[in-house]
This record gives C-alpha cells, structure tokens and sequence, in this order.
C-alpha cells in the first residue's frame, strides 16, 4: 500500500513540473488521475491475487533448488575431501610398503641365490663323486686288463720255456692263482 501512495504522490507532484509551453502533456487533470488509479488499483489487486502467489513459488520453488544444489554441492564437496583424504592414506601406506617389499625381496632373491648356489655345489659334489666312482671303475677295469694280459704273457713266456703248450684248463688255473696272489698286494 505504499508503492501505491508513493506512485500517486510522484505522478501529482512531478506533473506541474514537466509541463512546459503551450502543449502541456503532464498537465495534472483529475478525470485521468482517477481512472488511472482505479486502474492501478484494479491491475495491482488482479496482480496481487492471481500473478503474485505464481511468481512467489516459482522463487520459492527456485530458491529451494538453488538451496538443495548448494547443500548437494557441500556435500559433494566434503566426500570428495573424504575421498581424497582415504586416498592420500591409502597412498602414504603403499609408499610405506615399498621398502618393507623392496627388503622382502633383496631378502628372497638372496634366498634363492644361496639355495642355487647350494643346490649347484652339491651338483658339483655329486659329479665329483660320480667321476670318481667312474674312474675307480675304469681303473679296476685297466688294471684287471694289465693283469689278465700279463698272466697271459707269462703263460706264454713259461710254454716257450717249458716247449709245451698249456691246455685252456691249465691256462685259467695258472691265471686265477696268479690273480690271487696279485690282489693282496694291489690293494
């Protein structure tokens, strides 16, 4: 009710003022004072009852959407800073890992270097061993041979000394008694 008194009070004022000359446009006249405030009021209590309560909730509908999007976004806003912060967690902790891992592994690689270097040792070893056994028996072998043929060079030589020759049976006895009797002091 104001604006209305204030709208009225500036139009009969101001008219006087404007009116210059011959042709006075704003030149205060009653009839047309009257009408146009009936009008106004007309217009301003049509306004007020059918196009003020539209316009009030569409701002009020907007303000509460303008309201629910700032709540939304300071709730977005402190997840998002929650998240960050779990993640920055879950980062330092992963860089705290990293030499207890880094550790670990100096620790399995030299693991493993020495059980490589044991289990090739022991490879060695039994190579070593196996070589040997081999060499033992080659050399049996050798000197079994080395025997067997001296007592058949003897054998021979001793059948050109006695001008005869010696049947297969005497052959073999006169071996195996010289084999005997070499085996004590072979070994």
């Amino acid at each position: 009710m104001r604006t209305f008194v204030s709208v009225v009070l500036l139009c009969l004022l101001a008219g006087p003022s404007l009116a210059s000359g011959e042709e006075q446009i704003l030149e205060p006249r009653f009839d047309l004072m009257v009408w146009t405030l009936v009008i106004f009021v007309l217009l301003f209590l049509v306004l007020k009852k059918f196009a003020w309560p539209a316009m009030l909730e569409g701002l009020q509908r907007r303000e509460e959407t303008i309201r629910t999007a700032v709540d939304e976004a300071k709730h977005a806003r402190a997840e998002t800073e929650r998240i960050t912060a779990e993640f920055k967690a879950q980062m330092d902790q992963a860089y705290a890992e990293i030499p207890k891992l880094m550790d670990q592994a100096r620790k399995d690689g030299q693991r493993l270097a020495d059980e490589m270097r044991a289990k090739a040792q022991a490879d060695i070893q039994a190579d070593r061993q196996r070589l040997r056994r081999e060499i033992d028996v080659a050399l049996e072998q050798a000197l079994q041979q080395i025997y067997t043929q001296a007592a058949q060079l003897a054998t021979l030589i001793s059948a050109k000394a006695i001008q005869r020759s010696l049947s297969e049976e005497d052959h073999r006895r006169l071996v195996d008694q010289a084999m005997q009797e070499l085996q004590p002091t072979r070994t």
